[in-house]
């Protein structure tokens, strides 16, 4: 496997009330098998090299900035105004990420070698996908306008089986975003006692993030989105988690 990764940071020190850490990382990893839980089986065993392809947790960008400002400490003697913005602190947390691989598979024996968990479809023409009938070409082994069914017969009435033209990993879920926040107050009760009323939010504008993916080709052509680099979205079956509020309150003494 191969992996290259770019990071770039900046950091600002807590310095009049503000403070933050904004993150950029460009990665790239590629091989031809993820982990010890992805399946070892190759689609072709007299081709390994098919294999090769952009790693499962292959994320190409993601940038993340957190940072705190909290209200000046002379604004409690301040004005009216002031005094009510006092002791207050915000806290955000931006994340944005690139979408991952996924295999795209027919879940059937296509190819005739006892296993159906990664033979993978044939890419035609027009870029759909279909179920290999004949031996692929590297460009599409079912012609245009044939009929996508399981599987196909030669005149002796034996099926006809084949290798998938399409890549491994050719999947890609959508782009991830969220915006998380934290604002809390103290309020203080002489020199002894203090109360901080502090609320969250998670998913801040309850943006729909794709967890997963259907892997079946049908499931890809039916929802017929295509993504950068020759890559196919396809009909999200998980997804990470809505808005989520939540208040609490803490007590110093």
């Amino acid at each position: 496997s191969n992996y290259s990764a770019l990071n770039v940071e900046l950091k600002r020190r807590f310095a009049h009330n503000l403070t933050f850490l904004a993150s950029y990382t460009l990665s790239h990893s590629i091989d031809d098998s993820s982990d010890l839980q992805t399946l070892l089986i190759a689609q072709d065993v007299n081709n390994f090299e098919a294999e090769r392809s952009d790693s499962l947790f292959d994320q190409r960008h993601r940038f993340v900035f957190s940072g705190l400002l909290s209200s000046p400490s002379r604004w409690r003697k301040g004005n009216a105004l002031q005094k009510f913005l006092a002791d207050f602190t915000v806290a955000p947390i931006i994340e944005f990420s690139s979408g991952r691989p996924f295999n795209i598979i027919t879940n059937v024996d296509s190819n005739n070698d006892q296993s159906n968990q990664t033979d993978r479809p044939d890419v035609r023409p027009d870029g759909s996908l279909c179920v290999p009938s004949t031996a692929a070409t590297g460009t599409g082994a079912v012609l245009p306008g044939a009929p996508c069914s399981l599987f196909d017969y030669n005149a002796q009435g034996q099926l006809i089986f084949g290798t998938g033209s399409l890549g491994r990993n050719k999947g890609k879920t959508h782009s991830f975003a969220s915006v998380d926040l934290r604002v809390s107050r103290a309020i203080t009760f002489g020199e002894r006692f203090r109360i901080d009323l502090i609320a969250e939010g998670f998913n801040l504008f309850n943006r729909f993030n794709e967890g997963s993916a259907s892997p079946f080709f049908t499931d890809v052509n039916s929802y017929n989105q295509r993504a950068e680099g020759n890559r196919y979205y396809s009909r999200p079956t998980a997804a990470y988690d809505a808005r989520q509020s939540q208040f609490g309150a803490k007590f110093s003494f």
